[in-house]
């Protein structure tokens, strides 16, 4: 471990949430990367980052301009209003 100090913690932290950020963008290796390199310097850090991550964003770990471009794209399913159509009705 490179160091224990609080600026290695704020280094660590940022780079989670860098990674974070490179994950939701959808660049996974970046994203591994860079949780690689704050896990070096501080894991205690990174382990809250993620766990206010997965806080903040359950379900959706993707930024909200995203998921609503998303949703939009989603074929919505009509109920089929001919009782004929679904046996076992």
């Amino acid at each position: 471990m490179e160091g224990s100090g609080t600026g290695s913690a704020e280094r660590a932290r940022a780079l989670a949430e860098q990674a974070m950020d490179a994950q939701a963008a959808g660049d996974a290796d970046e994203a591994d990367r860079l949780l690689s390199e704050a896990q070096q310097l501080d894991p205690d850090a990174v382990a809250v980052v993620l766990n206010e991550h997965d806080a903040a964003v359950a379900p959706d770990a993707r930024d909200t301009a995203t998921a609503n471009r998303d949703a939009k794209r989603v074929r919505r399913i009509e109920p089929d209003v001919n009782p004929a159509a679904s046996p076992g009705r």
